[in-house]
């Protein structure tokens, strides 16, 4: 690259190595904190590149950023990017996909055993001087159950698999695989009504779209058991949270784990407050190996970009991407 070529990082986490990576390869670095708005907005104009974590990068963010040739995600979900005002404009959008799937599969089942196990109850009643309750007895073996995954990819794939070692009857949902796709995993192939209708624990693996928004309303839920449990690691909006609470409530279902919402921090301090729900602070796939991989993956990606490369992650395909016109 003939000049430095700027690049911001406005997420709540990165690491000196990402920053190295991008120096080494031309750029000049800019870390911007996570709640700093107004810098970000002003700095993000003049950027060749920009790395974020759930920050929005509306359209037109995008459109008054004339430099900007690509943007690069912390994580895998993109929701948080105008992805077809990207593509318009000549912006290549990318994610690291798979670089926390074994963090988010064994956070799942750190929900489901903490709330078949009752061990946030236990923990709190013994901080408070006492002891096990009635209620402790209830707990049940996970092996013979059945668990329902709607998603099978990279995480959802790792779910099934450490569900075989439990010893529960996998069925999985996802209308983009193939039969061997399911074997591999170690899942049997079923649909959304029946994973939804059959699972003892339903837990979902998908990215949201138009088409997986509110994909859990009433109407799935009033299919589920009445002993069931729901947990959501994907992403907040794939549940109808209205329908969740009022299905809890009513003992439609019989509770919930939830580490992502809708609004988050959530302003809806019922879930949070309800004794059913199980609530994390969207803390799934963050160990710090995946934090790692993701900050490296992240930056491999931008500098793809600026060598005027396609990056290998690459979600959109622009017509004319602004990568190519290197060396402005």
């Amino acid at each position: 690259m003939s000049k430095k070529r700027k690049v911001i990082i406005a997420a709540a986490a990165w690491h000196q190595d990402e920053v190295k990576m991008l120096e080494e390869a031309g750029a000049a670095v800019k870390v911007i904190p996570d709640k700093a708005d107004d810098l970000f907005l002003s700095e993000v104009k003049s950027s060749d590149g920009v790395i974020v974590g759930l920050r929005p990068m509306p359209r037109e963010l995008l459109a008054g950023s004339p430099n900007l040739v690509i943007v690069a995600r912390h994580g895998v979900g993109y929701d948080n990017v105008d992805l077809k005002a990207a593509t318009d404009l000549g912006i290549v959008v990318t994610n690291t996909p798979g670089v926390n799937s074994d963090a988010v599969a064994e956070f799942t089942y750190g929900l489901i055993l903490a709330m078949v196990r009752q061990i946030p109850n236990s923990w709190e009643e013994m901080r408070k001087g006492g002891w096990r309750k009635p209620q402790n007895l209830d707990a049940v073996d996970l092996r013979g159950r059945t668990l329902g995954i709607i998603g099978l990819g990279r995480v959802g794939s790792r779910v099934s698999k450490i569900g075989n070692a439990f010893g529960l009857k996998v069925l999985a949902c996802d209308p983009y695989l193939t039969e061997q796709d399911f074997k591999n995993a170690g899942a049997q192939p079923v649909s959304r009504e029946q994973a939804i209708a059959q699972a003892d624990y339903l837990t979902l693996h998908t990215p949201l779209s138009e088409e997986t928004r509110k994909m859990i309303s009433a109407r799935e839920l009033a299919m589920m058991k009445p002993t069931a449990l729901l947990v959501n690691t994907s992403r907040g909006e794939v549940v109808d949270e209205e329908a969740l609470i009022d299905a809890v409530n009513k003992g439609v279902i019989a509770g919930a784990a939830l580490d992502v919402f809708k609004d988050e921090p959530p302003k809806d301090r019922r879930i949070a407050e309800n004794p059913k729900i199980l609530v994390t602070a969207h803390l799934a796939g963050l160990t710090k190996e995946a934090m790692y991989r993701t900050f490296i993956a992240a930056a491999t990606q931008v500098v793809h970009a600026l060598k005027g490369e396609r990056p290998p992650y690459a979600l959109n395909e622009p017509k004319s991407p602004r990568y190519l016109k290197k060396g402005r």
